[in-house]
């Protein structure tokens, strides 16, 4: 069991900073935080089409300067990375529901160059079968399959929530609609995550969401959930078991979620009425839930966690206040073990710990005999 201590990491003195905002997305691995798009009222032109990476090593924050067609709808988009390519669909401008996206961008990152591939879209209606074109909308969640297809669940156009279950193939370049028995109510800003049943082969497992009205009847329990089987093409329906302390965690749209070896996290979200800072574990081997004893430096919700390949969490921006008037967004970031860290991790932290602000060192760390793969994260 991991330590579970949060830490506010604090960016080197020499290190540009993203503005505060919500309904961003992250995607990590071993070296990097990376931070797509967002909004801010409070921003000139309330939108970030951006793309920002967080060095976990040297604690920088760079912008980075892609070419390419940029998404232009970056707000409440879905985002996966997947072997260097941060994979990005839907989406909404401003105002909110009346400039939404269906276009599928592809990020390499190696040569930070942006791909549109909705280029291909077929001209049939959305939920017409076989070869569509998705609906256009925001709030939606996606995973990606061991056999390179994504699957796109929820979602709205600002005044309508769909319950649309979309899979697209990184191979033909095609999208299908799926229609299940008895799929999940309509909803927006849940979260899929992504898992291999040793009996019934991979599926996802759709966690949270609501509509947007402020009635907590609308956000969906956590007693119950479900998940969609790639193999059979089925929902099927969990019943949960509740923390024999603090019960289930309150229904919630808008939290951070990421899965670690079969164990789902959710952390903060909104009800309707309430935000939180709650951290909540999920094993999707016996479906028990359990409340952890250490919460988020303050209530948050809007905002986007991701989880690195060894086990580390890392939570960045939302919203702050309910107030209207206040609506304060974050630009903060937070870190959290979700398993104790191998000793060859917990020496690359003391290790970077002592490089901050510091330039030239990767010749003095290579003779000290690092192993490459971790100063590969430094680049």
């Amino acid at each position: 069991m991991a330590s579970r201590k949060i830490e506010t990491i604090i960016p080197s003195s020499n290190s540009p900073i993203p503005e505060p905002r919500s309904g961003h997305r992250c995607g990590s691995d071993d070296g990097n935080i990376y931070v797509f798009g967002g909004y801010s009222p409070h921003y000139e032109d309330y939108l970030f089409r951006e793309l920002w990476r967080f060095n976990i090593g040297t604690k920088t924050w760079q912008l980075l300067e892609t070419t390419g067609p940029f998404p232009s709808e970056v707000a409440s988009s879905c985002l996966v990375l997947d072997k260097g390519n941060l994979i990005v669909f839907g989406g909404s401008g401003v105002p909110f529901g009346m400039c939404n996206s269906k276009k599928l961008h592809v990020c390499s990152l190696r040569r930070l160059q942006w791909f549109d591939l909705s280029e291909r879209y077929s001209s049939k209606e959305e939920n017409d079968g076989e070869d569509v074109s998705p609906i256009a909308g925001y709030g939606q969640s996606m995973v990606i399959s061991r056999d390179k297809e994504l699957y796109v669940f929820g979602g709205t156009t600002g005044l309508e929530f769909n319950s649309y279950l979309y899979r697209y193939s990184l191979f033909k370049q095609t999208w299908d609609y799926l229609k299940g028995d008895n799929p999940p109510v309509p909803r927006y800003r849940h979260e899929l995550v992504c898992d291999e049943d040793p009996l019934n082969g991979e599926r996802f497992y759709v966690i949270g969401g609501g509509m947007s009205s402020r009635d907590p009847d609308e956000f969906f329990q956590l007693e119950k959930i479900q998940s969609f089987s790639f193999a059979s093409g089925r929902w099927n329906e969990h019943v949960c078991r509740p923390s024999k302390a603090h019960g289930f965690p309150k229904r919630r749209r808008c939290h951070g979620c990421v899965i670690f070896n079969s164990i789902v996290y959710i952390c903060g979200g909104y009800d309707g009425a309430h935000m939180f800072d709650d951290i909540w574990s999920l094993d999707l081997a016996t479906f028990q839930w359990e409340k952890l004893p250490k919460i988020l430096p303050y209530h948050v919700y809007f905002h986007s966690a991701t989880v690195t390949p060894s086990g580390c969490m890392y939570v960045f921006g939302g919203v702050k206040a309910i107030n209207s008037n206040e609506d304060t967004r974050s630009n903060d970031i937070f870190k959290l073990w979700l398993t104790l860290p191998s000793l060859a991790e917990r020496s690359w932290e003391v290790i970077t710990s002592c490089l901050q602000g510091k330039r030239g060192f990767l010749p003095d760390l290579k003779k000290l005999g690092i192993p490459q793969h971790f100063l590969d994260r430094l680049k």
